[in-house]
């Protein structure tokens, strides 16, 4: 489960972080090892993809909330885990509303850690991710204008939620998303209160404006779709 997931680490005790990188990477993840919230700050918003924070409660610069914060205006959706010696409700509430999805509490066991890191990347996949994720081959996406911008200097403008729908599956790329959590996400609708044409139609409109790059949208009958771009192969 590890080897397709990095994720960011911010904590100040360079004991600590290294042992909890070092465990890490022994399970097969990738790791952004940041010594302070400062560094943190400056790694999300240079752009670096992750898909999960650990993120220390205490640290100089920007505290672990002043983190988690920007984390939620760069990078909305991605994951983030507390790590805190302190066990004061105040706290876990404040956290909690600022968007983490779970606390631990120092000392704790590498092994729990690596638990509770595992649950929440289970309990995350249909999360929205940032737009800068989205890869389409040979192109491009302009988030201001919902265009697709192409190589050779033509561009495909979106409707809106053609748009949406291009992120949503680009963001989630070689994971098999079905209609019904297309409707959830994209359309904001109940599946089980609607019958409605509109992914499908959609789809064949997105399509038909992404050129060589439509062979990417796969459509897995009566499962759902999935967007692969080939990378890493």
């Amino acid at each position: 489960m590890a080897q397709s997931y990095r994720i960011l680490l911010a904590e100040d005790d360079e004991n600590i972080r290294n042992v909890v990188s070092d465990a890490l990477e022994m399970a097969g993840y990738s790791v952004i090892a940041c010594e302070d919230g400062a560094v943190a700050c400056r790694a999300i918003q240079s752009g670096g993809a992750f898909d999960l924070a650990l993120l220390d409660v205490g640290m100089p610069g920007a505290d672990g909330f002043e983190v988690l914060a920007l984390m939620g205006r760069e990078c909305p959706g991605v994951p983030a885990i507390m790590l805190t010696a302190r066990s004061d409700e105040e706290d876990r509430i404040r956290g909690l509303k600022l968007g983490a999805d779970d606390y631990v509490v120092k000392p704790f066991s590498i092994r729990e850690l690596l638990a509770r890191i595992e649950a929440v990347l289970r309990r995350s996949p249909e999360r929205p991710k940032a737009v800068r994720e989205v890869t389409v081959p040979h192109a491009r996406l302009n988030a201001v204008r919902k265009a697709v911008e192409f190589d050779d200097g033509t561009e495909a403008v979106l409707t809106s939620r053609e748009y949406d729908l291009l992120v949503y599956l680009g963001t989630h790329e070689g994971r098999l998303v079905s209609r019904d959590e297309l409707l959830r996400r994209v359309w904001d609708m109940d599946p089980r209160l609607v019958e409605t044409k509109s992914v499908e139609m959609t789809i064949v409109r997105l399509r038909s404006k992404l050129g060589q790059a439509a062979g990417c949208l796969e459509t897995v009958r009566g499962q759902g779709y999935c967007w692969k771009t080939g990378r890493g192969e």
